[in-house]
């Protein structure tokens, strides 16, 4: 029988026997990992990217430019929608517009005088704002300077508000995807033939410039809308009446200043605003 040889000679592939039986698990092992993991740094990359898509908020605050302040009417454009109510006739003493001696006496006090008198009201009938609190204050002022250089002034109209600086940045909340419809907090608008509520209401009266003569609960220049319904209760043509009433004007059911004609009001709204009104109570 011939003897046991070993291919290990020399104390050097001793050695080299002894590295090798400890790399080549360890490769074997290391080349398994990547497998199993995906074959290296790209595929963990996705993964992470994946991981963080999936836990991110359902909403998140973007970074918009911040416009300008929005000041779009002009000033004839407020008078013929606000101002003209009272001004064109001169109901309960407005200075009728284009009478220079009944602007006179307002326009020595000085522009910001009218400005103060238009913004916040007088205690001589006039609402603040002509009773839209929708109008800016320079829509306001540009419907003074219009009126009143149509009678005699020479004001200089307001500035439009400047622009926000360039790069000029404000939060904008961004309304997310998955959002319940719950979550929504603008009310819904009011279905058309819909009776109208007190919000709905009162929109009405300033969209249309009745508020610049009429309050819900208080006389300004005419009756409070509460008294009208009082007045009117149990009427059988009441809607018919004051339909026509507004539509067409009318005086010495309230006094002596007249309501002037309001025959631009669409007939949908008049019918809408005259039924809401005979609905209110003290």
């Amino acid at each position: 029988m011939e003897d046991h040889q070993s291919f290990i000679k020399t104390p050097k592939q001793f050695v080299i026997v002894i590295l090798l039986s400890f790399a080549i698990p360890i490769t074997i092992v290391a080349l398994l990992s990547q497998l199993v993991t995906g074959f290296g740094p790209e595929k963990s990359d996705q993964s992470e990217a994946a991981i963080l898509d999936r836990i991110k908020p359902v909403g998140q605050v973007i970074l918009a430019a911040a416009g300008p302040t929005k000041s779009d009417m002009t000033g004839e454009q407020v008078y013929q929608a606000v101002c003209k109510t009272c001004h064109e006739g001169g109901i309960a003493g407005a200075p009728k517009f284009g009478d220079k001696a009944a602007w006179g006496p307002h326009i020595k006090m000085g522009v910001e005088h009218l400005f103060t008198n238009a913004l916040q009201g007088t205690d001589r009938g006039m609402p603040p704002k002509g009773g839209n609190a929708d109008l800016s204050d320079v829509e306001v002022q540009r419907a003074v300077v219009f009126m009143a250089n149509h009678s005699g002034a020479t004001f200089k109209e307001p500035p439009a508000p400047a622009a926000a600086p360039a790069g000029a940045a404000a939060p904008v909340a961004a309304a997310a995807a998955a959002a319940p419809p719950a979550a929504a907090s603008a009310a819904p608008a009011a279905k058309p033939g819909a009776p109208l509520d007190m919000a709905s209401g009162t929109a009405m009266m300033q969209k249309d410039g009745c508020s610049a003569c009429h309050a819900v609960d208080k006389k300004i220049v005419g009756p409070a809308y509460e008294d009208v319904a009082a007045k009117y209760k149990g009427e059988k043509d009441a809607a018919a009446k004051l339909a026509q009433k507004v539509k067409a004007g009318g005086s010495g059911v309230w006094g002596q200043i007249p309501m002037p004609p309001n025959a631009a009001v669409p007939d949908e709204d008049v019918k809408a605003l005259v039924a809401w009104i005979l609905t209110l109570k003290k």
